[in-house]
């Protein structure tokens, strides 16, 4: 038998060796964080080393035991085979769990409040699932593009700052962007006038000096009962009002206080209003309650 001469071995060789040349050029890694906090994975939350913005991963990571308490830092094998691509950790860099800090599922109202109690101006409203009350929020949410008119349920993460009682908030996710219902038209008449009260419960108050004003455009109140300050919401339906998430000064009233027969009133589910030549007549169970008279600036 003759055998192959040093040309033909060096060929077999090279033929043998390109095709795992070729496999090799086909796999890659690099280098992502992964954000925590998410419910369900894939898609994972990212950070390339260029990236400013949490971005969405959507391929599974073969070997990687994702656990929502935890950041990550990691560095991904990729291996290309023809057009289908798998993801397999290649090493865990860090994995940081912090205790303070937790993660919520938060409702946010439709509209910016003012809170001037707080000391600010312009407040997110949100409720939690686990209180189901509406809160104001003076700090913002980091990664959240709010626009108003709409109504959310989103999750968060929230971190308490290191020997400190200040807390940070960042978006995980958006669940739901529904846009609230749009006032009538005849809110934008009563957002013509302020509105002095006249009677409560059939009796004269007008020297209580207390009144209210409404924002149609951003579907809020705002308003004194003659001692404190109030505001809120309020949304109307037919012939019903409803005023949504009041607030108001804790400050203490002397002489004649009105206060307990006014929040009565207007933390009543829906009202029945008219408007009567120049008063905003309120009813609660077709009893006439409160009478307002509009003031022409």
């Amino acid at each position: 038998m003759k055998k192959p001469s040093a040309y033909s071995s060096l060929l077999l060789f090279l033929t043998l060796l390109l095709p795992c040349q070729g496999l090799l050029a086909q796999s890659s890694s690099f280098h992502v964080k992964v954000k925590s906090g998410l419910r369900q994975t894939p898609p994972y939350l990212v950070k390339y080393y260029n990236s400013k913005d949490w971005e969405k991963f959507y391929a599974e990571i073969l070997q990687f035991d994702y656990d929502p308490k935890f950041e990550y830092d990691i560095r991904i094998l990729k291996r290309q085979n023809g057009s289908h691509s798998t993801y397999t950790l290649a090493k865990t860099i860090t994995k940081s769990l912090s205790e303070n800090t937790a993660v919520a599922t938060w409702e946010v109202g439709e509209n910016y409040v003012n809170a001037q109690s707080l000391g600010k101006l312009k407040c997110l409203q949100v409720k939690s699932d686990k209180r189901n009350k509406w809160e104001y929020l003076t700090s913002t949410i980091q990664g959240f593009d709010y626009e108003e008119g709409y109504r959310y349920r989103i999750r968060v993460k929230q971190t308490k700052q290191k020997d400190t009682d200040s807390v940070s908030y960042s978006l995980i996710e958006v669940l739901s962007k529904e846009r609230a219902n749009e006032l009538p038209s005849v809110a934008a008449f009563l957002a013509r006038f302020k509105w002095n009260l006249l009677q409560l419960n059939g009796k004269d108050v007008s020297s209580s000096k207390a009144s209210i004003g409404f924002d149609a455009k951003n579907g809020t109140i705002a308003g004194t009962t003659g001692c404190n300050n109030f505001w809120g919401n309020f949304a109307i339906k037919d012939n019903k009002i409803s005023f949504l998430h009041l607030a108001s000064t804790m400050r203490a009233c002397n002489g004649i206080n009105i206060e307990n027969d006014f929040f009565q009133i207007f933390e009543q589910k829906q009202i029945q209003f008219d408007i009567a030549e120049q008063t905003l007549n309120l009813y609660n169970d077709r009893k006439l309650v409160m009478i307002f008279g509009l003031e022409r600036e």
